[in-house]
């Protein structure tokens, strides 16, 4: 189901933007488990305290402004590290934000509401994340390795104020 999803291609850009596929990945996959584990373990508890509609906008209005900021850096030919702590946590809480209430939270949910061992559908869904956004985060990294920065930069923006644009819409 994750497979060209938007989790997978903001990994990819993600990658590709700050050329360090590892930390990328880190961040990504430790979203995706908590938002898994959000699902497994509070997924009820959560739609009735906080409105699905609050979180899609919030996640709207953060890919916007990351899109923003790309495009307003993307004459620089240098790339942007990852070592800032911000930085780490920026992509951590975009991804996290993004996937709350997606598809894949509420198959997870309903898998584990479905099933007696919920720990192993948490395990697979985080291994199934593991391995397509290994295959973002990798393909970024090589895509970015072809590509001028100043271009990556402003296909990653432009990528990201159009999926700020469709979730805002409730198009994605």
């Amino acid at each position: 189901m994750e497979l060209g999803d938007k989790t997978m291609l903001t990994t990819m850009c993600l990658s590709a933007q700050y050329r360090r596929p590892k930390l990328v990945l880190l961040a990504t996959i430790a979203a995706l488990a908590i938002s898994s584990a959000m699902a497994v373990i509070l997924g009820f508890i959560l739609s009735g305290t906080l409105s699905i509609e609050i979180i899609t906008y919030i996640s709207g209005i953060m890919f916007l402004s990351l899109g923003i900021f790309t495009l307003a850096r993307s004459n620089s030919e240098i790339p942007e590290t990852c070592d800032n702590p911000g930085t780490l946590f920026g992509m951590f809480s975009l991804v996290l934000l993004s996937e709350l209430g997606d598809k894949s939270q509420i198959t997870i949910l309903a898998l584990a509401a479905q099933s007696l061992f919920p720990i192993i559908v948490f395990a697979g869904a985080v291994i199934g994340f593991l391995i397509v956004n290994s295959l973002g985060a990798f393909a970024g990294n090589r895509v970015a390795q072809r590509i001028p920065l100043r271009i990556v930069k402003r296909v990653v923006g432009t990528v990201f104020i159009l999926f700020g644009l469709l979730i805002i819409f409730g198009i994605l």
